[in-house]
C-alpha cells in the first residue's frame, strides 16, 4: 500500500505537463469528464490516504458506480490521464486495480529543440490542486503545529527570561526540554521538509 513518504512526495513533486494534457486541469475544462475524475481522485484519495478504485470514482461523478460508468471512467483514464502521467494505475490484486494522482501541482511547458537538443521551457505559473485535497496525514499536521507550538514557547520563554521574570536555572531547564523536544519533531518531518513549506507558506 502507499506510504506516508509516497503521499507526500506526491505532493511536493511539480510535474511538467505539455499543453496538450494540461488543458485537462485549466478552468475551460471544468466540465469535461477528465478534470471531474482529477478532482475526484484528489479528494477521495485525501480521505482515505490512498489510491481509489474505478467504482469509488464513478459513484461521486455518476450518482452510480455500475460497470457501464466503470468502463467510461477506465477508458477516459487509459486514453488521457495516464498517457500524460498525470494518474498511476496500481495492480493490488488480480481483480484490484486503483488509481492515484501522480502529483498535486503541475507546471506547463512547451518544446523547445536547439542545437543542444530539445528541452522544455515553462509557461506561466504553477497549477495547485486545491490544498483540501492534498492527501496529507493526520500525523503530520499534527508534528507542524507542535513543532510551531514548541517554538513559540521558546521565543515566549526568552522573553520571559529577558524581562527577569524566570530564574536562569528554570530558564536554562525549560529551554533544554523545548529544544529537545523541538528537535526531536524537525526530525520526524526532515523527509516532508517541502509540504512542511508549501503548507506554512499557504498559511500566510
Amino acid at each position: 500500500m502507499i506510504d506516508e513518504d509516497d503521499l507526500l512526495g506526491r505532493v511536493s513533486k511539480v510535474r511538467n505537463l505539455r499543453p496538450e494534457c494540461f488543458k485537462y486541469l485549466e478552468p475551460a475544462s471544468s466540465e469535461m469528464l477528465t478534470q471531474k475524475i482529477i478532482y475526484t481522485i484528489a479528494k477521495l484519495t485525501a480521505e482515505k490516504l490512498g489510491p481509489v478504485k474505478l467504482a469509488e470514482i464513478a459513484q461521486p461523478i455518476f450518482g452510480i458506480g455500475d460497470k457501464s460508468k466503470q468502463d467510461l471512467v477506465r477508458l477516459t483514464i487509459e486514453k488521457t490521464l495516464l498517457k500524460c502521467g498525470l494518474v498511476e494505475k496500481l495492480h493490488y490484486a488480480v481483480n484490484d486495480v486503483r488509481y492515484i494522482l501522480t502529483s498535486y501541482r503541475f507546471q506547463k511547458v512547451r518544446k523547445i529543440e536547439s542545437f543542444r537538443g530539445d528541452n522544455a521551457e515553462p509557461v506561466g505559473e504553477i497549477l495547485e490542486l486545491p490544498r483540501s485535497l492534498w492527501p496529507i496525514p493526520d500525523n503530520f499536521l499534527i508534528l507542524i503545529s507542535k513543532k510551531n507550538g514548541y517554538a513559540e514557547a521558546l521565543k515566549r520563554l526568552g522573553a520571559d527570561y529577558d524581562a527577569g521574570k524566570v530564574p536562569q536555572g528554570r530558564y536554562e531547564e525549560l529551554k533544554r526540554s523545548l529544544t529537545d523536544s523541538l528537535d526531536k519533531i524537525n526530525t520526524k518531518l526532515e523527509k516532508g521538509l517541502e509540504v512542511e513549506e508549501l503548507i506554512v507558506k499557504g498559511r500566510k
